[in-house]
């Protein structure tokens, strides 16, 4: 079953077997993009063909070799350009193609009907992603914020970014987007009122 369908998009959930990390299709019309596909090659394909839909994205919330390790296999075998944030480049191994290009803060992505927002969120790495569904109320965003806190830090300044991240979210989403984490279960902004306390750090 979807994780959600609604009008304009459907969304599936799947787990990676190799690492227990989610990973996301969403398809809005005949379009499609993958959020940080892992593994699920079968399941994608499959979910694909059910909906008569095309690779058109292939996004990563940030370049760890777990996020794009995947990224030749989907791009030989099921096409779709590959996007990343610049900040990001120095983390990619030789063997990861190249992005196509690199997003920038605030730039819109169109799916089908549905547009995707991508937003700048560091902290977890200085080139962390996350893509926002603002007609539906749905964000993926990857390790910058999962349910009950947010992704793994690396110091000081690793601190200091996701803080800021976290805060930018906090301002700008409505308490009702639900919030599909890179790791973990979904939750909501409602959910994680705990964020409220950072606008005045």
């Amino acid at each position: 079953m979807p994780e959600y369908k609604g009008k304009d998009i459907t969304i599936q959930r799947f787990i990676s077997q190799s690492t227990g990390k989610n990973e996301y299709l969403l398809i809005s019309g005949h379009e499609a993009a993958c959020i940080d596909m892992i593994d699920s090659f079968d399941n994608l394909k499959v979910t694909l063909g059910k909906n008569r839909a095309e690779l058109k994205y292939v996004l990563a919330t940030h370049a760890h070799k777990t996020r794009v390790t995947a990224v030749d296999h989907l791009k030989t075998n099921f096409g779709g350009k590959f996007y990343l944030h610049e900040y990001d480049h120095e983390l990619l191994e030789p063997s990861t193609p190249k992005p196509n290009r690199y997003l920038k803060d605030n730039e819109i992505l169109q799916l089908g009907n549905i547009k995707i927002r991508v937003f700048h969120t560091p902290g977890h790495t200085k080139g962390s992603l996350s893509f926002w569904l603002e007609q539906v109320g749905i964000i993926f965003t990857g390790n910058t914020f999962v349910k009950g806190g947010h992704g793994k830090i690396w110091g000081p300044k690793s601190m200091s970014l996701i803080v800021f991240s976290l805060k930018r979210l906090n301002y700008n989403l409505p308490e009702e987007t639900l919030i599909y984490p890179g790791d973990g279960e979904l939750t909501s902004m409602k959910e994680e009122a705990w964020v409220n306390c950072l606008r005045s750090a």
